[in-house]
């Protein structure tokens, strides 16, 4: 399944309206903001159609995972494909390594209520949202409901990048040697995570030094709210969340392939949720696809010299930082 989809469900009292990109999308907020609310009526549109009430509209067929245990939630999966599914906050299945195995291979979009990180799922920031009351209609008072991106601004965008003493990477290999081959130009400390999972105890160090954080926004959802909030706290901490490394190389035009362009501006048209559980895999799988033979070959173990190059880092990362 891939594409962006529009979905509008409603009744007499409450009304959303969305699009969805991603294969997996998380929904947070407190309670009776409406997130039961929503997959209630796509069950109940789901058993009754038209006489629940509810009226759905979707560009994809859609399905809500309710009340289901450990041990049937697989069996509900096996019979749903090129769906929509939605899953409310308590179904705890949705923790484990197993759900993430079970869906990886599915060609069915997510959208999950929780108010927890779900560390076994490699979700984007920038699918991670909030129902947001935008307004109401007619007589009956129906609240209309959106989604919010809640991360949206997060990211940094025209900041100085020889500012910060330290830049910290997720990645370890060529994403790090990349950045560490800028920040020694620039004479600053540059260190590898060895991992998304490893940045909120890295910046959790004693230190008040600033620090540019780098990662893959493709797959850093889980680790989101606990790095987001210690950048509120500490003023020296900046995040640069593009979708990938390969993502950046992609955008810089240094790739000279014809339909990189299309590709990057609707990727949803393009990356098939059963062959790609993440965009960042996409991304990784273009770039050494269309690289290959090329001077700018891309191995993501080991970084090129061409990518290093003033030439080259200029491209990839002006558009980001000021001094580059």
């Amino acid at each position: 399944m891939k594409g962006k989809h529009k979905v509008k469900v409603y009744n007499s009292f409450v009304r959303f309206d969305f699009e969805i990109e991603r294969n997996i999308n998380i929904i947070r907020g407190d309670s009776a903001t409406g997130k039961t609310t929503l997959v209630n009526m796509i069950a109940d549109y789901q058993s009754q159609g038209i006489s629940s009430g509810v009226v759905l509209e979707s560009s994809a067929n859609c399905v809500a995972m309710r009340g289901l245990n450990r041990d049937n939630y697989g069996l509900f999966l096996d019979d749903i494909s090129s769906s929509i599914v939605f899953i409310d906050e308590g179904e705890d299945y949705v923790r484990l390594k197993e759900f993430a195995k079970k869906i990886r291979k599915t060609d069915n979009y997510y959208v999950i209520v929780t108010r927890g990180d779900l560390y076994e799922l490699p979700y984007s920031v920038d699918a991670i949202y909030e129902i947001k009351v935008s307004g109401k209609y007619g007589k009956l008072k129906t609240v209309y409901n959106r989604f919010r991106r809640i991360y949206a601004e997060s990211v940094g965008r025209d900041i100085k990048f020889g500012v910060n003493k330290v830049v910290l990477t997720e990645d370890e290999k060529a994403g790090f040697q990349f950045f560490k081959s800028i920040c020694d130009r620039f004479g600053i400390a540059c260190e590898s995570a060895e991992g998304k999972s490893n940045v909120k105890s890295l910046l959790e160090k004693p230190g008040d030094e600033s620090i540019l954080v780098v990662a893959d926004g493709a797959a850093f959802g889980p680790e989101m709210e606990n790095v987001y909030s210690i950048t509120l706290r500490r003023k020296n901490l900046r995040l640069f969340l593009p979708e990938s490394f390969e993502w950046l190389i992609l955008s810089s035009g240094i790739v000279e392939d014809s339909d990189i362009r299309s590709i990057l501006s609707s990727p949803y048209d393009y990356i098939e949720s059963s062959e790609y559980f993440s965009w960042e895999n996409f991304f990784t799988s273009l770039l050494i696809e269309r690289s290959r033979g090329k001077e700018y070959s891309y191995d993501k173990a080991r970084i090129s010299a061409y990518y290093t190059s003033d030439r080259s880092v200029k491209k990839i990362l002006s558009n980001y930082f000021e001094d580059i």
